[in-house]
């Protein structure tokens, strides 16, 4: 039977994601030799944005802080964590770029060109 504490988790995972962390929206296209990934990050700093490749993943977190100096008067705009990864195949690792321009973040990925396979002489005995 599904219960109640059940319920709440999976609704809280809809909304933040697993961990404590929410999710933010991206397109991921494919292109010419690669992939684009677009995330809308508004109001989050450079500097509070991390990216990492590992295992085929590529990791997106960020975070929004408040500035510990203003004085609020009103204060909407929440304080989080944020958090993404995505699957990839076999990519140029050494090829991954990134910008952060008027809160969308744009992550550059080209894949590995394909080895050529080399024909292998045999000789008879």
């Amino acid at each position: 039977m599904y219960n109640l504490d059940r319920v709440f988790d999976d609704l809280a995972d809809m909304f933040y994601g697993k961990g404590g962390y929410r999710n933010f929206p991206l397109d991921l296209v494919e292109v010419p030799n690669g992939y684009v990934v677009t995330a809308e990050l508004p109001g989050v700093n450079k500097e509070d944005v991390k990216i990492a490749f590992e295992d085929g993943i590529l990791t997106i977190e960020a975070s929004r802080t408040k500035d510990p100096k203003a004085k609020y008067l009103i204060n909407e705009r929440d304080v989080m964590n944020l958090k993404r990864s995505i699957s990839f195949g076999e990519i140029d690792e050494e090829s991954i770029s990134a910008k952060l321009e008027n809160g969308l973040l744009i992550v550059t990925i080209r894949t590995k060109a394909p080895e050529e396979k080399q024909k292998k002489l045999i000789t008879i005995e």
